[in-house]
């Protein structure tokens, strides 16, 4: 009996070993030149479609530069942890990777706020100051040397611009996309504070607020605190906000005085925004950031 086991467990290393070796030659013949981190990432399963595409036809920084060189297009967007674009281009003779980090979403409903709200000839100048004070709705330690405060013109047959934040790294140098994230380390603070899901950025009532301080015409809803226009295209002189779901109506306006004593017919009463004004926003602690 202890042959049979040990002969079992003696044939089942071996087709172990057979697998790991023919698992080995695979990987070799599909990656070959591609820097082991990035082998194990596409390998593990656990990477977003869009950078599984990107490494797979760039896996080095090198093949990105070599690519450009030819011709090619070079860009990743991606919304894994924020709205990240990267693209490798040559300016001046010279290969640069261009990170172009864009605002989270409360930090852009306030500045369409200030934008719609403003009167139409003045918009592409307005759109020139809210550039430079991208940097005033970071916090502290993300406003770095070296970052770029854009704001992009609309696209076709859209109002909205985009606004983000850009730095540039030169390519030459750098031979994997590890040393690409080493090189760019020192901007993390920023990457971190541009979280969608958990910002650090100003936002809403605190970004209108510090908007206003400086003249643009920024409104927030003094119920719920969502950025609101009442020149928005679809709904024009009612305030509402930037929430496809919500529009005109205010998640949290008090309507336990229209309820009825059928549930049913209380559901989704709702009622209007209520703007806040800047002294409002004041009283309520929202000051803009030193």
């Amino acid at each position: 009996m202890a042959s049979t086991k040990k002969s079992v467990s003696s044939r089942a290393k071996r087709v172990g070993k057979q697998k790991a070796a023919a698992e080995q030659r695979r990987q070799q013949r599909e990656y070959e030149g591609v820097p082991a981190e990035i082998v194990e990432l596409l390998e593990s399963g656990d990477v977003r479609p869009e950078w599984d595409r990107f490494y797979r036809a760039f896996p080095t920084v090198t093949a990105a530069v070599e690519a450009v060189a030819r011709g090619e297009e070079v860009t990743l967007e991606s919304h894994e942890h924020e709205l990240l674009l990267l693209q490798v281009v040559v300016e001046d003779g010279v290969p640069v990777v261009m990170t172009t980090l864009y605002v989270p979403y409360g930090t852009r409903d306030a500045l369409l706020s200030g934008l719609l709200n403003s009167e139409a000839p003045d918009r592409g100048q307005l759109m020139a100051k809210m550039a430079d004070l991208l940097p005033e709705l970071l916090p502290e330690d993300a406003r770095l040397e070296g970052v770029e405060a854009v704001v992009e013109q609309p696209a076709p047959g859209s109002l909205a611009p985009r606004f983000a934040y850009r730095f540039r790294t030169p390519a030459l140098g750098l031979t994997t996309w590890k040393s690409y994230y080493e090189a760019t380390r020192r901007f993390s603070p920023l990457q971190e504070a541009l979280g969608w899901m958990d910002t650090r950025t100003a936002g809403h009532a605190e970004a209108v607020a510090i908007l206003r301080r400086h003249g643009i015409p920024a409104a927030s809803c003094g119920q719920c605190g969502h950025a609101v226009t009442n020149q928005h295209p679809a709904w024009p002189g009612l305030w509402v906000d930037f929430v496809p779901e919500c529009g005109p109506i205010c998640e949290l306006y008090d309507d336990t005085a229209l309820a009825r004593e059928n549930e049913i017919d209380s559901l989704a009463i709702g009622g209007p925004h209520q703007v806040m004004t800047l002294e409002e926003a004041e009283k309520a602690g929202l000051t803009a950031r030193s």
